[in-house]
């Protein structure tokens, strides 16, 4: 049976944290996740305008409701903000069996506060003691044991001061932390263990973020539905969030919003992008003409995911396509990062033409100029404009090439050059998909057979 969270949290209405930034953390995890709004708050990436804190009648009624039918394996507690809340959480939970991960939003992230100051004795009475795990980062460590943080040597005592307000483990994450500009570390001290564990990550050049403490303890409850104990799944969420927070995103004026969605996002479209190119291969392989338009440097054929920033975020057929007999041999394999020059093509080409994303390099003669000139948006290059600095420069003559013919026309659909002193002239198709190269290749062939 699918595993399941409940969450308890505000709901952050920018999306980046709260309850939104936990249920895309959650899912992204495989986890399925119910929630209980404790808050609704009114901000962006740069404040928090208003906050309204739920009835605690309903809000009870929304706990009890949940739980009642759909059982948690993990619960995650967020923003509680006052004692109304406060008490309710700690009387349902308090003997709840199941693991219990509490994350102590004393503050937003763009400096709010999100504890009710006549709250605060509260939080520390009522909830810590059955905290299975807490989270908090170097600031909210610093309130919770009232005591200032000046170097890692001041970590045990205050994870200790933690562990004797009653939770069990505590991780003190250390994105706060400024005298290391360089490396950033997270901790995990238990109570049942002399032994702590550190985590050290290069400190990504981002500045602050929105949203990362609630992936993190998000992540830690769902390792923990999963199975997996205490220590190792503060391993894996620490590697999470990295990544989330390696591609964070500016989706507002103010702070970076961490993308806790982006490795599942990339890795269907990669698994898309390879599949689809290797469909399109397989077809090639059946067309006993196409072999008359293999040039002797051999060809590529590639697709790229939908924004590549570099050819690793390109497919290729490993060791590209070459002459048999009528037909063709490939084989059979396709890569990210397997093509060069093709994948730079069509990199270039991206820039002028954001909608492209397949390039495949064919034989070059004058029939195959006037079908693509028939038929196709065309535009030129003459490679012995090309100054002698970039000929030298391994794979510049390639990008210099489709830039000099784009520039001409942006909209070209096939770019050719008819070659320079030990060069083989080229004719390379670009366009949208592997199905639309395939598309252009027919049309050629089909012109070739009837001329």
């Amino acid at each position: 049976m699918k595993k399941k969270a409940l969450t308890i949290a505000g709901s952050d209405s920018s999306a980046g944290a709260g309850i939104q930034a936990d249920l895309k953390t959650f899912s992204a995890l495989g986890i399925y996740a119910t929630t209980a709004i404790t808050t609704l708050t009114a901000q962006n990436t740069k404040t928090v305008s208003d906050i309204f804190v739920v009835p605690k009648k309903f809000f009870k009624n929304q706990l009890e409701t949940t739980m009642e039918d759909v059982k948690p394996d993990v619960i995650k507690v967020g923003v509680l903000y006052d004692d109304s809340i406060i008490k309710i959480v700690k009387d349902i939970l308090m003997d709840f069996e199941k693991p219990k991960i509490i994350d102590p939003v004393l503050y937003s992230g763009t400096g709010v506060k999100l504890l009710d100051g006549n709250s605060y004795d509260s939080f520390k009475k009522n909830i810590l003691p059955f905290a299975d795990i807490i989270t908090p980062n170097l600031k909210e460590a610093e309130s919770l044991s009232n005591t200032h943080i000046e170097s890692d040597r001041d970590l045990r005592k205050v994870a200790s001061t933690i562990l004797d307000l009653g939770a069990k483990r505590v991780v003190i994450k250390g994105g706060h932390f400024k005298k290391n500009n360089k490396y950033i570390s997270d901790y995990y001290y238990s109570k049942n263990s002399k032994k702590a564990y550190r985590i050290t990550n290069k400190r990504l050049p981002i500045g602050e973020t929105h949203g990362t403490g609630c992936n993190f303890s998000a992540a830690m409850a769902s390792y923990i539905a999963m199975g997996h104990k205490p220590e190792n799944a503060f391993i894996l969420a620490n590697t999470y969030v990295y990544h989330a927070l390696k591609y964070a995103t500016k989706v507002g004026d103010g702070v970076l919003v961490a993308n806790p969605l982006y490795q599942v996002y990339n890795n269907s479209q990669k698994y898309q992008t390879l599949t689809e190119l290797q469909k399109c291969v397989g077809y090639l392989e059946r067309i006993d003409r196409f072999s008359s338009l293999i040039p002797e440097t051999k060809t590529n054929f590639v697709y790229s995911v939908q924004d590549p920033t570099n050819s690793l975020e390109i497919a290729g057929v490993i060791g590209r396509m070459t002459n048999y007999g009528n037909r063709i041999r490939t084989p059979n394999v396709i890569g990210f990062g397997a093509s060069n020059h093709i994948a730079n093509a069509l990199l270039i080409a991206k820039q002028f033409n954001p909608i492209l994303r397949s390039a495949i390099n064919i034989r070059y003669s004058t029939n195959s100029i006037r079908i693509c000139e028939d038929n196709f948006i065309c535009s030129s290059y003459d490679r012995r404009l090309e100054s002698e600095p970039s000929k030298k420069r391994e794979g510049s003559s390639i990008k210099w090439g489709i830039k000099y013919a784009l520039t001409k026309n942006p909209g070209a659909q096939v770019v050719y050059h008819d070659g320079d002193y030990g060069k083989e002239p080229m004719i390379i198709l670009l366009a949208k998909s592997p199905r639309k190269i395939l598309k252009m290749i027919l049309t050629i062939l089909k012109s070739r057979e009837n001329s």
